[in-house]
């Protein structure tokens, strides 16, 4: 895989992201675009557009977990029903 620093990466596909949308080496590597020891990339980020939204989707996650609580909650004496009703039917 080539490995390019991002300056050079943003040259090459006319985009204008930044460096936090890519998962960066820790080490200096060779680019190959510019032919310096920098940091390149090494991948981009899968959740980068999550991370950005976290704080948009974090109500809805809260409201889901209590809803969810709620119905298993609501359900568990049906549950039991069921579970004795088979029990005894075996």
């Amino acid at each position: 895989m080539a490995e390019f620093c991002p300056e050079c990466f943003r040259k090459i596909h006319n985009k204008e992201d930044d460096k936090t949308k890519y998962v960066l080496s820790d080490t200096l590597n060779l680019c190959e675009g510019c032919g310096e020891y920098k940091h390149v990339i090494i991948m981009e980020q899968k959740e980068y557009y999550m991370y950005n939204l976290r704080y948009l989707i974090l109500p809805f996650k809260f409201i889901y977990k209590v809803i969810y609580v709620l119905w298993r909650i609501l359900i568990l004496p049906y549950l039991i029903y069921k579970d004795v009703k088979r029990r005894k039917g075996n």
